[in-house]
């Protein structure tokens, strides 16, 4: 091989990692914008009863990931409202303990209840949904108006 053909194929390997670090960046910039329209979304839809749940919404971006949802810690009922619950027993944590709350203006005492259930209210996996067939054409066209730019 000449050394001629050597340096060509050194530079068409210097681009080419170039496009992978450049088509990385912008790929990460699609899911960062997308996150921002999916958190919308998903602030839209969640039901609202004090605003905790809609307002613990959250975008983290990582390295190599973003992560959009409700924040567990603020929020811990969240999975209830997205995918509802059976029905079941309330009891009071400390044995021998008592439920106490209002009931049409009444205070009520009771040992146990029984809860039945609520319905599913979704607002994660609609908002999701609505987005992620779109990701990977916006990711794609990002990435092929980059190579166009660079390539001008």
């Amino acid at each position: 091989m000449s050394a001629e053909a050597s340096a060509d194929i050194s530079r068409l390997a210097d681009a080419l990692n170039e496009t992978a670090k450049q088509s990385q960046t912008t790929t990460m910039q699609v899911m960062i914008q997308s996150a921002n329209y999916i958190k919308a979304e998903m602030e839209a839809k969640a039901p609202v009863k004090t605003g905790t749940l809609r307002n613990s919404i959250f975008i983290k971006v990582e390295t190599d990931k973003v992560i959009i949802g409700p924040n567990m810690t603020t929020a811990p009922y969240a999975g209830y409202v997205e995918f509802g619950t059976k029905a079941h027993t309330i009891e009071p944590k400390k044995k021998g303990g008592v439920l106490v709350f209002n009931v049409g203006g009444q205070k009520v005492f009771t040992r146990k209840v029984h809860h039945p259930g609520t319905r599913p209210q979704p607002y994660v996996m609609p908002a999701f949904q609505s987005w992620v067939d779109s990701l990977g054409t916006m990711a794609a066209e990002a990435n092929i108006k980059v190579l166009r730019d660079r390539a001008k």
